[in-house]
């Protein structure tokens, strides 16, 4: 049950025992702060709070109808924008509780451009107070325009990090402008559903150039790359539920299976003619309970474009962009290294429990944990994807090669659960570390809450 009016205490029905969300560092911020009588800590759990819950109720929270959200996105840097800001506002259901808007407005200060997003959603449920309260059963319009990395994030995905890295997506990245109409059904057995419809026109910037390898007969790099797509996914989760807050949603348990099937159709334009593009992506993820040595996490997925398209249409391991750590990307390649139009890939993350530093008293009465990770993909280009005169294809960045017939790898160890919030991680590359600008070796932050 979500509760619109508490801002912290999240409970659970239904349940052997009460859903408490509050960290370890936050609990004790409280109590230093007397339960708010004491204003110093006080303030200071509200502020470290809103932050962590990436939300700010405008007004008196329990009766405002627009909060500003996505507080950790506020700050950000890239090469391409030098330092950005950004400012996202969105309604809530005291407003309307079926008809939601929200969106944003960044600016870099290199580029000199505005970017923005805006998102209208009518919910056929009537919801607590957010539009992606589970389950979901929405129409959804979007406009978007702003800076994407074809190597650096899945193109269905927001831009929402924290902070780029400077090196990851250097002479990767793109201005993209979209339209994009869909609707999404979640139901309480497992299965979700999701179509959509997109428009959209991807404009070089920096490095990065569409030039044809027939330079004689296209003389000028293209200017812009313009996509029509639709599309179809699929999503089986076994025993959904979700721990739900003021804006965003986590799985109350990831021991269960979790099934995703996807395919998109549309066509290219290049250099005046349309091209067919069609795509299918199939993945699976599970966490493995081992009892009293803590928990295995897996991810596989499988990729395909079945048709001639252009390199930023392609296939790339979705690269980390930051310091910020997510289970489902590779730390140390850069954007756009490697270029498929097939892939696979796994991850394996052991999250450890009852081994060295549970046996140590000082670690163990901190909580903290070792952590053990190895990731790897593989995939393959085939002819009809390798620019040249016949195809009409785009010359490829630099940097970006096709892969041999060694998997990329790399592994990580860690420490996680420290004072309850945060994780260090030292990643190291194990294959292709000759790559041109490879980078083999790195240490990565994450805040978990």
């Amino acid at each position: 049950q979500l509760d619109a009016d508490s801002l912290h205490t999240l409970k659970i029905y239904l349940m052997p025992v009460e859903y408490d969300d509050d960290i370890d560092v936050l609990r004790a911020i409280r109590i230093m702060g007397d339960e708010g009588r004491n204003p110093l800590p006080y303030y200071l759990y509200e502020a470290v709070n809103a932050v962590l819950n990436d939300n700010l109720p405008l007004g008196n929270p329990k009766t405002n109808k627009f909060d500003l959200y996505q507080l950790q996105e506020i700050p950000a840097y890239n090469h391409l924008e030098g330092i950005r800001l950004r400012l996202s506002l969105a309604t809530n259901a005291r407003l309307h509780p079926h008809l939601f808007a929200k969106g944003y407005v960044g600016y870099g200060f290199k580029d000199r451009k505005f970017k923005y997003r805006g998102e209208l959603a009518w919910s056929f449920d009537k919801k607590a107070y957010h539009d992606d309260e589970f389950p979901r059963n929405s129409i959804r319009l979007i406009y978007e325009n702003d800076i994407f990395s074809p190597g650096g994030n899945h193109p269905r995905l927001p831009n929402d990090f924290l902070m780029y890295s400077y090196r990851r997506t250097r002479g990767a990245m793109t201005y993209r402008e979209f339209t994009e109409i869909n609707y999404e059904k979640e139901t309480l057995y497992g299965l979700s559903y999701q179509l959509w419809a997109r428009m959209s026109e991807m404009q070089s910037a920096c490095e990065m150039a569409f030039t044809a390898v027939d330079i004689n007969r296209y003389r000028e790099p293209m200017s812009k790359l313009k996509s029509k797509n639709a599309g179809i996914s699929l999503r089986y989760f076994h025993n959904e539920a979700y721990i739900q807050d003021k804006r965003n949603r986590k799985a109350f348990s990831l021991t269960e299976p979790l099934f995703m099937l996807s395919h998109t159709v549309g066509k290219n334009s290049v250099f005046g003619g349309d091209q067919l593009y069609q795509k299918t992506e199939l993945s699976f993820q599970k966490r493995f309970s081992l009892e009293d040595y803590g928990f295995l996490d897996l991810v596989a997925d499988y990729q395909k474009v079945w048709t001639k398209a252009p390199f930023p249409m392609l296939l790339y391991p979705d690269a980390n962009r930051g310091y910020i750590v997510d289970n489902k990307s590779f730390y140390l390649v850069n954007a756009m290294d490697f270029i498929n139009d097939e892939q696979y890939s796994i991850r394996l993350a052991y999250f450890a429990d009852n081994l060295l530093f549970a046996r140590i008293p000082i670690l163990d009465a901190l909580g903290f944990r070792e952590l053990f990770i190895l990731r790897g993909f593989h995939g393959s280009l085939s002819n009809r994807n390798i620019p040249t005169k016949e195809n009409g294809l785009f010359v490829f960045p630099a940097n970006t090669a096709s892969m041999g017939n060694t998997p990329y790898i790399e592994g990580a160890v860690g420490i996680t659960n420290i004072l309850g919030l945060l994780r260090v991680e030292y990643v190291h590359r194990l294959t292709y570390r000759d790559h041109p600008n490879a980078i083999n070796f790195g240490f990565r932050l994450d805040v978990t809450f």
